[in-house]
């Protein structure tokens, strides 16, 4: 099976060029596409399966025991929604140690309190486990209060950070059926819309503007931005086409697509025009 870029369109972007020069493209992976698992696909009970990840598994690993492909990991990761594995895929034993020593001066240290239980004729007053401050105590029904170690008790720094790892280990898992049906939405959602600008093997290449060889610029000819407005925040942006259907309850569809669109020239009379092309095609 192809490896998860390998899904990806490919884009033309511009090369730095001086006054003297044309303009020069680079064929790259237009990594700006993203899509991601629908939020509703715990309903789907029999075509997922828990599981808890062992010491030592990694995405590749699971997905070479499960669908006999290394390069499925994709599918563990967007399934569920994990998009850094440093800091979403838990911890080896060793790393957690070195990790909490790393960000605490003292592992043993109070991180926080949570209650004790306490029950009060038979039924649970106060849940076990409920985050609070070290000032907490427990007021009775009939008016007692109880003493701190009835009250509540300390979580050290390496407690909170054990508790945090052990809950990155339960994952869903597609069954391989599931799979073949990711791997063919992934194609159809990365994919352009049709536009003027694809060419024959569905590369976009929007057209640079000649201004910008002649405007007091810095950057690539691909993207020019005035120098007087450097440093000025970003206040609109063209997420590009909506795959409304993909998220209705009756659709089959695994993955939904959450593509973003960038424009290649900075300069008002440029004709590429692909944000706002009725095609919705994205970067």
């Amino acid at each position: 099976m192809a490896s998860y870029f390998s899904y990806f369109p490919n884009v033309y972007v511009g090369e730095g060029i001086s006054s003297d020069e044309s303009f020069k493209y680079r064929l790259v992976k237009n990594i700006f596409r993203r899509v991601k698992a629908r939020e509703d696909l715990d309903k789907y009970t029999t075509l997922f399966e828990a599981y808890s990840i062992r010491d030592g598994e990694t995405p590749a690993s699971l997905a070479y025991r499960l669908y006999d492909d290394v390069n499925l990991d994709w599918v563990v990761l967007l399934v569920n929604n994990i998009t850094d594995i440093y800091t979403q895929w838990p911890k080896l034993e060793v790393d957690l140690q070195d990790y909490v020593n790393e960000v605490y001066a003292d592992a043993e240290g109070v991180h926080h309190y949570e209650t004790q239980e306490v029950l009060y004729n038979g039924m649970i007053l106060v849940e076990e486990g409920i985050q609070v401050n070290s000032t907490w105590r427990t007021v009775m029904p009939n008016g007692d209060i109880l003493s701190e170690n009835q009250s509540i008790y300390p979580v050290s720094n390496y407690e909170h950070e054990y508790f945090l790892n052990e809950k990155k280990r339960l994952i869903l898992l597609p069954e391989p059926s599931m799979v073949e049906l990711m791997v063919s939405e992934m194609y159809d959602l990365l994919e352009y819309q049709p536009h003027t600008e694809l060419d024959d093997f569905n590369n976009k290449k929007s057209p640079l503007n000649l201004s910008s060889l002649f405007l007091n610029s810095v950057g690539s000819g691909a993207y020019t931005t005035n120098i007087s407005n450097v440093g000025e925040p970003v206040t609109s942006f063209d997420y590009g086409p909506t795959t409304s259907g993909a998220t209705a309850a009756t659709d089959p569809g695994v993955v939904t697509s959450t593509t973003t669109t960038t424009t290649t020239s900075s300069s008002s009379n440029s004709n590429s025009g692909s944000s706002g092309s009725s095609g919705g095609s994205g970067y």
